[in-house]
């Protein structure tokens, strides 16, 4: 009777035990799956709002590089009208063919325009107000008192070319104030002129909100893609959405699900109070016969005033839980029976078997839990020879197989296979404390790279990258460490080398890189860089002084090394 009694007992443990694990895996299921529910949410809005950041960062330079661009196409124009009719013409003439040849181009939807001014002040080309044309308006100002015309001439005259910036009133923005105007200017020495044109920076902000938006209108995903992203503003007006195209412009400030709750309002007040987060609503079925259930995440875009967001319906993983509870409680009356029957005969076998079985369990997630633990410093292969079963040898060939592409997305840039940003300044930390008076870092950019974009297509510009880099590879193969810093800039850490030395190498890759013929654009490119040396200047100011002398480089005419 003892006997039996300490089996009954511990066969009633054992089952306690069953249900209070099954709970457990209950409750972990759903946490697990919810929290990568929402991962995977916030994942989805955050590449939306990295996509726009990225965009108005670049606002700017898109702008600048905009009108640089349509200036050298026109100067080019005149140029030619010039040297065509020189000989032939008088100057009254062609100055009148320039003009004739200028006055009606357009761009940027009818804002931008072509004007030519003299070095003194006098107007030859306005085409918005050509009665101002014969004048001289030396002393224009800006709203902001700056004497725009002078800057303009002084700048022509000390360097050629360059941007201008002035703060006007916007003729086409409906309201009285005051909007920053980037000029672009570039000389026309035949006549001792200036030429250029210019647009205001809000009206390229507006049409990245216009990219933006359309962005997120063909944004499309899930099972049967009926899962988007969403945008609207403060006041509760929709923006954009990739399913329900005839909701965009309609305002849902006051849209409530079917407890009451005001969706649009807790969405907005979630992101003015919180920065974002997530909300739960519930919604009618399209049948009308019962209530899924929708996890949203919400996040600002406060520069634009406006929400993004994404949501999934859970009402499935409900219905899972649900059925894990059915399961369970089938699972209590099962193994009550069996429990009657065969505890007595399996109780010794049981005991054995799960003490070896647990004692293997545990030593294989004392392999991955160590794996884990070590990730924080560095991401290394699980040794599989050391786990006893075959899923667990699955798990850790594809834990494996994520390290090593984690690995390799870390060190190495997947377009053109040099280092990225991130590792290349670990591999110059380790440097630098093994040669701290002997590195040498020179930053190359290729000189007019856009054009190659504007004129071949972005994968001609891919292959040109792909190409620059396989050189830049082959050429400092046993010398250093090369890496792609951003668009078509790339750095190079020289170890353990002078000066002299460092300036031949970078001389040796700029001739090496002019005399390079690409098929693809049937002709070859040059590069601008700046080199700087440690002996020269402390670890913190290293980067900034090869930054430096790049941009000294470009200012210098392009294809040269600055150092």
């Amino acid at each position: 009777m003892i006997v039996i009694f300490a089996i009954v007992i511990q066969g009633a443990i054992w089952l306690a035990d069953s249900v209070f694990l099954f709970r457990s895996e209950i409750k972990d299921v759903n946490e697990i799956q919810t929290e990568y529910i929402k991962a995977q949410l916030k994942e989805r809005v955050a590449s939306v709002i990295d996509y726009t950041d990225y965009r108005s960062r670049e606002t700017e330079a898109v702008l600048k590089a905009e009108l640089q661009s349509r200036t050298y196409e026109v100067y080019a124009m005149i140029n030619n009208i010039y040297e065509s009719n020189r000989h032939l013409k008088s100057d009254e003439e062609i100055t009148k063919m320039i003009k004739d040849a200028l006055r009606e181009i357009r761009f940027n939807d009818g804002r931008g325009y072509f004007f030519i001014d003299t070095l003194d002040g006098d107007v030859i080309l306005y085409p918005v107000f050509p009665e101002s044309e014969g004048e001289n308006i030396i002393d224009l100002q800006d709203d902001e008192g700056n004497y725009t015309l002078q800057d303009e001439i002084e700048l022509v005259r000390t360097q050629g070319e360059g941007f201008i910036e002035g703060y006007w009133k916007h003729p086409y923005s409906g309201d009285d104030l005051t909007y920053k105007k980037i000029t672009f200017v570039k000389a026309f020495e035949a006549y001792g002129w200036y030429m250029g044109c210019g647009d205001y920076l809000n009206e390229i902000e507006k049409e990245i909100q216009s990219e933006v938006l359309a962005y997120v209108d063909s944004i499309q995903y899930g099972d049967h893609d009926q899962q988007y992203v969403f945008l609207h503003d403060y006041e509760g007006v929709e923006l954009a959405n990739g399913v329900y195209p005839e909701l965009v412009g309609v305002n849902n400030y006051e849209l409530e699900d079917i407890y009451g709750s005001k969706v649009f309002q807790e969405q907005i007040d979630l992101c003015q109070s919180q920065g974002g987060g997530y909300l739960t609503h519930y919604w009618p079925d399209p049948d009308g016969k019962g209530v899924h259930k929708k996890l949203t995440y919400v996040a600002p875009l406060d520069k634009w005033g406006w929400v993004i967001g994404t949501g999934v319906d859970v009402s499935e993983l409900d219905q899972r839980i649900w059925e894990k509870e059915k399961e369970l409680k089938g699972f209590i009356i099962t193994r009550l029976l069996i429990l009657m029957v065969i505890l007595l005969v399996i109780s010794a076998l049981t005991m054995l078997y799960i003490k070896r079985f647990t004692s293997k369990i545990n030593k294989n997630f004392s392999v991955f839990r160590d794996s884990m633990i070590a990730a924080r410093q560095k991401l290394i292969p699980i040794d599989m020879s050391t786990l006893d079963y075959e899923d667990f040898s699955e798990l850790a060939a594809v834990t494996n197989s994520m390290t090593e592409r984690i690995n390799e997305l870390i060190h190495y840039d997947e377009l053109t296979g040099t280092h990225t940003r991130r590792y290349f300044k670990e591999l110059f930390h380790k440097a630098y404390i093994s040669y701290p008076k002997r590195i040498a870092l020179i930053s190359f950019d290729i000189d007019y790279f856009k054009r190659i974009n504007d004129t071949y297509g972005h994968d001609i510009g891919d292959v040109t990258l792909k190409k620059i880099s396989n050189l830049l590879l082959e050429k400092t193969a046993d010398l250093g460490s090369v890496a792609r810093f951003g668009g078509e800039e790339f750095i190079i850490l020289l170890e353990d080398v002078s000066i002299e030395e460092a300036i031949l190498v970078a001389e040796n890759i700029r001739f090496s890189i002019e005399t390079y013929y690409i098929e693809e654009i049937q002709g070859s490119i040059t590069v601008s860089g700046g080199l700087a040396y440690s002996g020269q200047y402390d670890k913190d100011q290293i980067f900034k002084q090869a930054d430096k002398m790049l941009y000294e480089a470009k200012t210098l005419g392009r294809n040269n090394i600055k150092y």
